[in-house]
Parts: structure tokens; C-alpha cells; sequence
């Protein structure tokens, strides 16, 4: 592979550019300590998620970041890395949440049952569930709102609030941007630029998709954008690549919008990028790393979880999502 040197910055003020909000402009500093968690919470419950607190107005007590899981030694590194990140910047301030855990819907240890058991043991009375998920499919929308109700059941005492996915965050894109661009030549004809999705049946994750996509080719213009799919959607990666090709791009930057360094990002992705290597020799690739090592999502999820103080009226749909 070969890497190029960083040719391209992002704007100095990316508000500017459509559908692209900058991180900072979204909650102000979102390092400054415990700027994000003074507000009180006002008593709320609603049924239709499991969501539930009792009598209180302080801070959550409690944060578990919920990712899918796998099998692969060292796939959860980047969420381990995140949560330890959250808990050093909390605990400035005694205000703020008690700690932050990592869990996992499958595969992982703790489950889900299991952080938010301990959370309950250490005595917090809210619990922020911020899904550590980039698109709302199966395991956000119908997985995760089901478990969490039968917590509630089995935790009356403790309440829960469900978090959007990543991309619901409005700078999310820019983390996206932030591994696209060092492998960027903009004043190359023959540049182009691919990035490589999961894929959901679930039109929510399908919109999420293509909203991003349409702003990517928006601040990456003129450069041509490209989405691929490893599972259930087309074009795949393949595919992608090789329409890319076919319209004349010979210097292709290719970014695993990923979370985790699991079988997709360690094993498939370069796969389908090798395939494609063979067909075509005269293209030069670059692989970027996957989203998950890009430090832009740290202070994206600290945001989305500070969301919850200011759920005071806010009435969420059988998904589990803010309506």
C-alpha cells in the first residue's frame, strides 16, 4: 500500500460546508470538564423503551457504551481505549457520572445484563446506554430497546436512557473525513475516494447511510465518492471499486467506516481490496484504518451521552429512539 502525504485540510470552518457541523460547535468545548453534566434530570418514564428513573435531580450515575462484540482477540481495544478515555475526563468533576463501563450485545465480556448489573451494584440510580454503534439496524432499533426492558424489570430501581447511534451526532462525518483526507490528492484528476459500510436491511441505517454519503461528496467535491457494502446491500466493495475504475479514478483512497478491528475490518475489507488490486495493478490504493482508531469519536460519544440531561420532555418511540 502506499500512503500519501496530507495534501488536503479540512476547511477552517467546516459549519460552512454543507451538512457538515464542527465538534466544537455542537456542545462548545466538549473536553472542558464537566461543562456537560450540571444539568439536573427531571423525572421522566417511558414505557415504551424500558426507560425509567426514580425521584432525583442530579447526574447520571452511570454510562455503559454497548457494542456488538466478536470473536477476534483485540477487536474491542478501541472501545476499552474510549470508555478509559471518558472515565479520565469525568473524574475532574464529582458531578459527572460515576463511571463508565464497556459492554457487549454479543460475543464479549461484560454483556450487556452483566455492566449494567454492576453499575447497579456500585449504586447508580440512571444509567446512560449510548450504543456504540455507527447506524440504526437490528441490534440498535430492536436488540437493544428489548434488553433493556427486561433490565428494567429485573432493575425497577435503576433507570436507563437509550442513546442514539454515532451517526445520529451531527459532526460524525467529520471523524469520517478526518481518516479520508492525509490519502487525498484533490488536484488529481484520477482521484477518487471509497468508503466501505457494513450494510442493514433497516431503513433507518439505510438513511443514515446515504445522508452520509451525500455530505461526503459534498466536501470532498470534486473528487468522486463511492459507498460499498460487506453484507446484505450492493454495490459491494468490489463492485464499488471497479465503477470507480471504470470512470477513470487510478488513485483510490479506500476508508472502513468500522467501529471495531474485527473479521470485516482485519480480514474482509482487504480482501475485496486485493481482489480488486489483482484486476487492476495500474491503480494505486490507499488503505486507511478503520473509524474506530480515529481519536474525533471520543469526543462525539461524550456529547451523545451528555444528550441525556436534557431529555426533560422528551418521548421516545418503541425503537428506543428520541422521537
Amino acid at each position: 500500500m502506499t500512503i500519501l502525504p496530507r495534501s488536503w485540510h479540512w476547511p477552517d470552518n467546516p459549519v460552512d460546508r454543507p451538512g457538515c457541523v464542527s465538534v466544537g460547535s455542537c456542545a462548545g468545548d466538549l473536553w472542558a470538564t464537566g461543562s456537560a453534566f450540571r444539568s439536573p434530570v427531571r423525572d421522566r418514564r417511558v414505557e415504551a423503551c424500558g426507560v425509567r428513573t426514580g425521584q432525583r435531580s442530579a447526574a447520571m450515575d452511570g454510562v455503559l457504551l454497548v457494542a456488538h462484540g466478536s470473536l477476534r482477540a483485540g477487536a474491542d481495544t478501541t472501545l476499552r481505549a474510549v470508555v478509559a478515555e471518558l472515565n479520565a475526563t469525568w473524574k475532574v468533576d464529582r458531578t459527572e457520572p460515576r463511571q463508565a463501563l464497556g459492554c457487549f450485545l454479543n460475543y464479549g465480556e461484560p454483556l450487556l445484563e452483566a455492566g449494567f448489573a454492576k453499575l447497579a451494584a456500585m449504586g447508580a440510580t440512571t444509567v446512560r446506554v449510548q450504543p456504540y454503534f455507527l447506524f440504526g439496524g437490528q441490534y440498535t432499533r430492536r436488540d437493544l430497546p428489548q434488553r433493556l426492558r427486561a433490565l428494567d424489570r429485573r432493575w425497577p430501581a435503576v433507570g436507563s436512557v437509550l442513546g442514539p447511534e454515532i451517526a445520529e451526532h451531527p459532526a460524525w462525518t467529520r471523524a469520517v473525513m478526518e481518516l479520508a483526507l492525509p490519502a487525498i490528492d484533490p488536484s488529481d484528476p484520477e482521484q477518487g475516494c471509497l468508503f466501505v459500510v457494513h450494510g442493514s436491511r433497516y431503513e433507518p441505517a439505510v438513511e443514515q447511510v446515504r445522508r452520509m454519503t451525500g455530505r461526503l461528496r459534498e466536501v470532498l467535491s470534486p473528487v468522486p465518492v463511492a459507498t460499498g457494502y460487506l453484507d446484505v446491500e450492493q454495490p459491494d466493495v468490489l463492485t464499488a471499486a471497479s465503477n470507480l475504475y471504470d470512470e477513470g479514478i487510478r488513485r483510490l483512497c479506500v476508508v472502513p467506516v468500522l467501529l471495531s478491528a474485527g473479521r470485516h475490518t482485519r480480514e474482509d475489507v482487504p480482501r475485496a481490496i486485493g481482489l480488486f488490486q489483482h484486476r487492476h495493478p495500474d491503480c494505486v490504493v490507499v488503505l486507511t484504518d478503520h473509524l474506530g482508531e480515529t481519536t474525533f469519536l471520543t469526543p462525539i460519544l461524550r456529547d451523545l451521552v451528555s444528550k441525556a440531561i436534557d431529555l426533560d420532555s422528551a418521548t421516545v418511540e418503541a425503537t428506543g429512539m428520541p422521537a
